[in-house]
């Protein structure tokens, strides 16, 4: 018997879940698929976000907007799954000079700026070295990614709206009303893949990928960084008592090596020079940004009939999910109009 959905969703990482949520929001039927053991970005993701880029110190492209929605979805999801994952927490930034100081206290002065970042200067926290203070962005935190897509799959899965199976898009079937695949059919579908279509991975083909590698340490310190994030060239994020996740490193090759030893000794370095007490490596791991060429993510419409692409957040996608999958899901529900600067056929 066959199933009549709007959407069949193909990945269920950060973005397809969002997207998955919004749309029954707005009152689209949907079926997600996903394997989560096979997820090679969302399932090894930080989760942290925040509108400000801390090595140049500018704002992320859309932040005000991205910024309002954020607070809204993920607040919504929480409620709809009775889970609770999405964590505000402070990111402090370590400054390496004078200079820099200098600019966090100007920016603060901004109005652009200002409600982004506290404007004190304070003290390094206890077992950070550093030669000067450090300034704590405002509104920023993170989002406990495995507990979200578990949490969000466990909802859908509810509703006959999730498939644990891996997607196979050669037996795709399409005519002038939409697709079939197997007993669902839809008007239409979308890829959520990110890292797989980015690699060219069990996916439709589309150009304007530039995947980045990055790999991260789970690390147990002798004492108790407390709850927030530190950033000095690299992320020092609590897990909570004295355990942290240290990251993330960036290459553009490699892809499927999985973890390497330069990376691992890169990051323990880094904590051997700003950690005052010792710690231990407990886990290495490494995923795939699903970035792209002009750092824009790739939403609209496929080449392919009856076929669209919700992805290409690179690092940034728990941040620009809830606003993208807004904007999408009006366009798909209602009319409006594509972020002209997101479309797949600029490449």
């Amino acid at each position: 018997m066959s199933k009549y959905v709007d959407y069949i969703i193909v990945g269920g990482g950060v973005s397809g879940c969002v997207l998955s949520y919004m749309l029954m929001k707005h009152g689209a039927d949907v079926v997600l698929y996903d394997l989560p053991n096979e997820n090679i970005s969302s399932s090894v993701a930080t989760g942290l976000w925040n509108p400000i880029v801390l090595k140049r110190m500018r704002k992320v492209w859309k932040a005000e907007a991205m910024m309002d929605e954020l607070h809204n979805v993920y607040g919504d999801m929480e409620k709809w799954t009775n889970s609770q994952f999405f964590d505000p927490i402070p990111i402090r930034r370590v400054f390496h000079d004078v200079s820099e100081q200098n600019t966090w206290t100007e920016l603060c002065d901004s109005p652009s700026f200002k409600e982004y970042l506290d404007d004190k200067i304070v003290p390094l926290p206890n077992g950070i070295r550093g030669d000067f203070k450090s300034g704590k962005m405002k509104g920023t935190g993170r989002l406990k990614v495995v507990h979200f897509m578990n949490a969000v799959h466990v909802a859908l899965k509810e509703t006959d709206s999730f498939r644990e199976k891996r997607f196979n898009w050669e037996k795709v079937h399409r005519n002038s009303e939409g697709v079939s695949y197997g007993d669902i059919k839809a008007h239409g579908i979308i890829s959520c893949e990110g890292a797989q279509m980015a690699l060219n991975m069990q996916s439709i083909d589309q150009k304007g990928f530039s995947p980045v590698k990055g790999e991260l340490l789970r690390v147990k310190l002798d004492k108790s960084l407390h709850n927030e994030c530190i950033h000095q060239k690299y992320f020092m994020l609590s897990e909570g008592e004295d355990k942290i996740s240290v990251g993330a490193t960036f290459a553009w090759d490699g892809f499927l090596k999985g973890p390497t030893r330069e990376k691992r000794n890169e990051l323990e370095q880094h904590l051997n020079t700003v950690w005052k007490g010792s710690f231990e490596t407990e886990e290495h791991l490494s995923g795939i940004r699903p970035a792209t060429k002009d750092r824009k993510p790739i939403i609209g419409p496929h080449e392919l009939p009856h076929t669209w692409i919700f992805g290409g957040m690179g690092s940034r996608a728990i941040l620009m999910a809830p606003y993208l999958a807004k904007v999408f899901v009006e366009h798909l529900m209602y009319g409006a109009d594509l972020l002209k600067e997101c479309l797949p056929s600029r490449f």
